[in-house]
């Protein structure tokens, strides 16, 4: 299967005060830990919102302020017309994606979602125009309520992931980064 990865970074970053993408975890901006663990599956990275060189950057379809939804959209547009089969999806600030993410998400080709951060994701590229319509004709933007319409499997991970929000959780982090299971 050829995999498109999409970091998802759109977001405005309110709770923490800066662009989070680009704050530093162990020497090294938290994009950088999602693109690294991305690599891992993809043969190519994209990143949906703002530039964050050197991505390639794609703008939201079909238009701007719908969310992660948005960025998924263009994720699965590009996908499909470079020839990818699926995106995997993750947002720009959960640095600790398990090694075997794709693994846990690939299920019999039927799109996929880690129950607890819907943004996390593998979608068929195939998504690409049924996304866009439901993105016109629904008013809920949430990756759940896609995630039910595109008939896609809720997965529920062994160890939670870090979500990174707030310079406070930021930095408690930090402070657990030792702990087994987490990133470095």
């Amino acid at each position: 299967m050829k995999l498109l990865g999409a970091i998802l970074a759109g977001g405005q970053s309110r709770r923490f005060g800066s662009d989070k993408a680009e704050a530093m975890l162990n020497g090294r901006k938290l994009i950088d830990h999602v693109a690294e663990a991305l690599r891992r599956d993809c043969e190519a990275l994209v990143v949906c919102g703002r530039a964050h060189p050197p991505f390639l950057q794609l703008e939201d379809l079909p238009r701007s302020g719908l969310g992660p939804l948005g960025g998924l959209c263009a994720a699965l547009a590009y996908g499909r017309d470079a020839g990818f089969d699926a995106v995997l999806s993750a947002p720009c600030d959960v640095p600790d994606l398990p090694a075997e993410l794709f693994a846990l998400l690939c299920l019999d080709g039927a799109p996929a979602y880690v129950v607890d951060l819907p943004v996390i994701g593998l979608w068929p590229c195939t998504l690409a125009e049924p996304l866009q319509l439901y993105l016109d004709q629904h008013a809920d933007r949430s990756l759940r309520a896609w995630g039910r319409s595109a008939e896609a499997k809720p997965v529920t991970l062994a160890h939670p992931m870090s979500n990174i929000n707030t310079p406070d959780e930021m930095q408690a982090y930090r402070d657990n980064s030792h702990l087994p299971g987490s990133a470095t």
